[in-house]
C-alpha cells in the first residue's frame, strides 16, 4: 500500500489553511462560481509531488483535444527522478463528444469516448475498468469536470448515487480525486449532501473590488 502524505496545492494561503496540503487519498470537491475556470486549478503542482502519477480526466465540458490543451496535462513538469511508464501519462474519459464507443491513442495517453455518458452505471463501469487496468501499485490522480455538466442529463438523486460509488472506488485505491461543481447551479440540499460525501470542500468565488476582481476561497469542510 502507498503511504498517505500531504500534497500541496501550490496556493500557499490555501495550503496553510489545509494544514500543509491535502491528504493524498482525499476526495476534494472544488465548488466554483459561474465564470470561474478551475481546469488548471493546481497548475499541476500536485502531480509533481506524486509517485509516477497517472492522471485520469473525466470530461463533460469541452471537446477532447481542447480539454487536454486547457488542462495542460501533456506538459506537466517532471523532475529528474520521475519516471513515466511508457505512454501512460493520462487517460481521458470523453463524455462530451457525441460519438460511438471508441478508444483513441493520443500523445502521452489514451482517450475513451463514451457513447452513453449520462448513464451513470455505464460511466462508472468505464472508470472502474480504467482504474483496474492501472493496477493497485500505480498512483492515480482524478480530475472530474464537472458534476454540474453531468447533471444536465442525470437527476440529482442519480448523481448522488453515482458519487457514492465513484468515491468508494477512489478510496479503495487510495487515490486523490478532484471533482468540480458549480455551486450556483444546484439547490442547497443537493450541495449539502455532496459536501458531506467529500473529504475536503473548497469553495472558490470572485470578489469584485475597485477596477479589479480577485479569486477568494473558503474551506467549507476538511479532514
Amino acid at each position: 500500500m502507498r503511504d498517505i502524505k500531504k500534497i500541496r496545492t501550490g496556493i500557499p494561503a490555501l495550503d496553510e489553511r489545509l494544514g500543509g496540503g491535502i491528504l493524498s487519498n482525499s476526495i476534494v470537491l472544488l465548488s466554483i462560481q459561474t465564470g470561474v475556470t478551475l481546469i488548471q486549478f493546481t497548475k499541476w503542482n500536485v502531480p509533481k509531488q506524486m509517485d509516477d502519477p497517472h492522471i485520469i480526466l473525466v470530461d463533460f465540458s469541452l471537446p477532447a483535444l481542447e480539454f487536454l490543451e486547457r488542462s495542460n496535462v501533456k506538459s506537466i513538469f517532471r523532475g529528474e527522478n520521475t519516471k513515466i511508464q511508457g505512454d501512460s501519462l493520462f487517460t481521458l474519459i470523453d463524455c462530451f463528444t457525441e460519438t460511438g464507443e471508441a478508444v483513441v491513442k493520443s500523445d502521452g495517453g489514451i482517450i475513451h469516448q463514451v457513447r452513453y455518458p449520462f448513464d451513470p452505471d455505464k460511466l462508472y463501469s468505464i472508470m472502474k475498468k480504467v482504474r483496474e487496468d492501472l493496477g493497485e501499485n500505480r498512483t492515480a490522480l482524478w480530475v472530474f469536470n464537472s458534476l454540474t455538466d453531468m447533471s444536465l442529463g442525470v437527476s440529482e438523486q442519480e448523481l448522488i448515487k453515482f458519487c457514492r460509488k465513484a468515491f468508494r472506488l477512489h478510496k479503495s485505491y487510495r487515490d486523490l480525486a478532484f471533482y468540480i461543481l458549480n455551486w450556483e447551479a444546484h439547490e442547497k440540499k443537493f450541495r449539502s449532501t455532496i459536501n458531506q460525501l467529500a473529504d475536503v470542500v473548497i469553495e472558490f468565488r470572485v470578489e469584485e473590488r475597485a477596477q479589479s476582481s480577485k479569486y477568494v476561497f473558503l474551506i467549507l469542510w476538511g479532514m
